[in-house]
């Protein structure tokens, strides 16, 4: 079994407007990218082309935002400082849509939910495996789980968060924006299969990340993508999405490629994100493929 099941009740809803062979429009007013794997490497600076596009982009005037599948606090707003760049984020969609925050306000709204009670239903269809799952109650200030492992460790030692180690009952006690389960890649097969088995109009699923012997799925509201969290913003600065150039690398970027303009994956990218973009870079996050895509055929 693959993950075909998961494609079809969350991917496949989204088809892009194939664009490929069609030379790309350089007057954008909208730049938008995924984080991790696709800006830079996880906790990683960013490299020197992609910074000095970036710079570029904002002297000309384009608005710039970041859209992940992380809580946003402070830790995602204060990037462009950590990065050395010389503005701050115009607007940063995080929680993959869920989360919403644009320059000038002191708030980040929060959409759509989990319940606590679809919370519990999930870890408890869960609760056979070797897993850990992961809720973000105030962002990553402080963060439920089922139990402290390396990646747990090294993320508390990284953000400075507070760690509560808990059961089921502890990580549903409050609605959330999603559920981060960690897997083993030995049980990945019957993990799927358990899902399949159970899928609800309730949740959808997504996979975020995936090795040969580790990969993490995200549940959360099926309303909630980082496209809808782009179309928030776009409508209420109307801003044609035809404007808007996005980056990605992983699936749930695709729904975000599908609602911009022109929909790009970085070359480390899954199989599936490059199937959707519009344009795959030649370069990895590694190579410093996303501002090389820039300086080639943007700026």
């Amino acid at each position: 079994m693959d993950i075909d099941f998961v494609k079809k009740s969350f991917y496949d809803g989204f088809s892009l407007n194939r664009k490929r062979g069609i030379k790309v429009k350089k007057d954008f007013k909208v730049f938008v990218a995924d984080i991790d794997g696709t800006l830079a490497a996880k906790g990683e600076m960013l490299m020197p082309h992609t910074k000095t596009a970036l710079e570029k982009l904002h002297e000309q005037g384009v608005l710039i935002g970041v859209a992940t599948g992380r809580p946003l606090d402070s830790r995602v707003l204060a990037k462009p400082g950590e990065w050395e760049l010389s503005f701050d984020f115009d607007f940063a969609i995080g929680m993959n849509g869920g989360d919403l925050w644009e320059k000038g306000s002191d708030e980040i709204e929060h959409f759509y939910l989990l319940e606590r009670t679809v919370v519990k239903e999930i870890l408890e269809m869960l609760s056979e495996f070797d897993i850990n799952a992961i809720v973000y109650e105030k962002g990553y200030d402080q963060i439920a789980c089922l139990r402290m492992d390396p990646f747990m460790v090294e993320s508390q030692a990284r953000n400075r968060s507070n760690v509560e180690v808990g059961d089921i009952e502890r990580l549903s006690r409050y609605d959330t924006g999603k559920i981060e389960v960690h897997c083993s890649g030995k049980e990945k097969e019957r993990i799927l299969a358990k899902i399949a088995k159970h899928q609800s109009g309730k949740w959808a699923i997504m996979q975020t990340f995936a090795i040969e012997d580790a990969f993490t799925i995200e549940f959360l509201d099926p309303r909630i993508n980082k496209g809808m969290g782009l179309e928030k913003f776009a409508q209420r600065n109307q801003i044609p999405l035809e404007e808007i150039i996005a980056f990605g690398d992983m699936e749930n970027d695709i729904p975000l490629l599908e609602k911009a303009g022109w929909g790009v994956c970085l070359a480390n990218g899954s199989s599936q994100t490059k199937e959707k973009a519009d344009a795959v870079t030649d370069y990895t996050v590694d190579e410093d493929g996303l501002g090389r895509y820039l300086e080639a055929h943007i700026l």
